[in-house]
């Protein structure tokens, strides 16, 4: 890394170097193309788990998919995560991973309204059609890459006036206030940029185009669509015991819609907001942002932008484990707890992680040179108040994935819970749980898991008595 320095120095002088009052930013993209790299990892790893549990199911298709390509969407700036040198060569190959990207946002965006398929509501039965469900999972990809294709091959300059072009800039030591060296893609239009004072440092920039404004703003209205719908769906499910379980799903896939066209609505609100007042906007010379407007409204750009880039993360992460938790937790006993305790360890790593970032930027402004007493004020109190804080969060994430019992298993337990009032199950109660196990139609394996379950809450009963006494 001859070009910046050391790799693991670089990282840490950049990210060290986080100013977002001054525009230093580099290291804030770094952080977010790493944890990016985090989000898709668990993202496949959700989609590997669906499509194991039933392959030929038509729903564990479906979701494989929409799972599959989230996880390339979160991927959205992968390139901030090595200083990558720039050639020609390189520019050209992140246009064709940018059109994988709109390839896949288009994806997304018709597989979530065709959740109905699955879920169904008044007026859309047609979707259930099997001719129609069987085929989503391949056929919503084939269209998104036709459409694409299409209107490159149409458009006169191509793949630029399709997605727009890619930059990569790269600033020299030494060039402080000098022009950036700039490497674009083939027939985009001419950028300028001015190198900051935390130079040597790379970064790339995509380009905007009319494609790329349509699918900033049509995921969240096709979430709030889906939202709407899996509302729907879950109430009309949930008046039948016999649909039950389907009931459960679509509120499962209810919650993931809804926190994407919540949090995402919000920062796309942000995003056209911040285009209107400064035009359009990349990160390659925030300095006229500054210039032009002054210190608070670069400040704003930059929350704003970076508030969006995370958010895809995070409502990426949500949807995964919703919609993962739904699928899956009447195929793999036992799933609920191990997602829930997964979403739990993550979303606690996230508030840590940004907490210690804003409260290290916050004191750095007031104090100069105070960044690491604000880690520490966030620090030390997150690793004392640990485990209340996890304790918390892990209750919200039962409320989002509650352990889902149907009426015969509820029925199970209450006579389990009978059986276990003196905490020793007699030859005749076990015959007369295996009566009820038979009546009530349930298999040994889903029998262990009841009982291992309502054991391991008694014990956390027993525990906590423990400790108040």
């Amino acid at each position: 890394m001859g070009h910046v320095g050391d790799i693991v120095p670089y990282y840490l002088r950049q990210i060290g170097d986080i100013d977002l009052f001054n525009g230093q930013t580099v290291g804030l993209s770094i952080i977010h193309a790493g944890l990016s790299l985090v989000t898709c990892l668990v993202l496949l790893a959700l989609a590997s788990l669906t499509i194991r549990a039933r392959p030929d199911r038509p729903e564990n298709r479906f979701m494989f998919v929409l799972l599959a390509a989230e996880a390339y969407r979160v991927m959205v700036a992968w390139y901030n995560i090595y200083p990558f040198e720039g050639s020609p060569e390189f520019i050209e190959f992140v246009q064709y991973f940018r059109i994988g990207w709109y390839i896949c946002g288009l994806t997304c965006v018709m597989m979530y309204v065709c959740t109905v398929s699955f879920y169904p509501i008044k007026g859309l039965e047609f979707m259930t059609k099997p001719i129609i469900k069987n085929n989503l999972w391949w056929a919503i990809p084939l269209l998104a890459t036709m459409v694409f294709t299409l209107l490159i091959l149409l458009s006169p300059n191509g793949t630029v006036d399709v997605i727009g072009g890619a930059y990569h800039v790269y600033c020299a030591e030494g060039t402080v206030s000098q022009p950036a060296e700039i490497i674009s893609s083939t027939g985009s239009p001419e950028l300028v940029g001015v190198c900051e004072d935390y130079a040597p440092y790379v970064y790339m920039v995509p380009g905007n185009s009319t494609a790329g404004q349509l699918l900033l703003v049509l995921p969240v209205f096709s979430a709030l669509f889906a939202m709407v719908f899996m509302r729907k769906s879950w109430k009309s499910l949930a008046k039948d015991p016999e649909t039950e379980n389907q009931a459960i799903e679509a509120r499962s896939l209810f919650i993931g819609f809804a926190g994407k066209a919540i949090i995402k609505g919000a920062m796309t609100i942000g995003i056209i907001s911040m285009v209107i007042m400064f035009g359009d906007w990349n990160l390659a010379d925030v300095g006229t942002v500054k210039q032009e407007y002054g210190e608070q409204a670069l400040t704003t750009y930059l929350f704003i932008l970076y508030g969006f880039l995370f958010s895809i993360l995070l409502t990426g992460m949500l949807e995964g484990f919703m919609f993962t938790y739904g699928v899956l937790k009447n195929e793999i006993l036992g799933i609920d707890e191990t997602l829930r305790k997964t979403f739990s360890t993550a979303i606690f790593a996230t508030m840590g992680g940004v907490s210690l970032l804003v409260a290290s930027e916050i004191m750095e402004d007031f104090l100069g040179g105070g960044g690491l007493i604000g880690a520490l004020i966030v620090g030390l109190p997150l690793i004392v108040l640990r485990k209340p804080i996890f304790t918390a969060i892990n209750s919200f994430s039962t409320v989002l994935m509650p352990e889902a019992f149907t009426k015969a298993e509820l029925s199970y337990i209450e006579a389990y819970e009978i059986a276990m009032e003196d905490r020793i199950i007699t030859d005749e109660e076990r015959k007369f749980l295996k009566l009820s196990a038979k009546t009530l139609g349930l298999d040994q394996d889903r029998i262990d898991y009841i009982e291992s379950w309502y054991n391991s809450n008694l014990e956390a009963e027993n525990d906590a008595q423990l400790e108040e006494e």
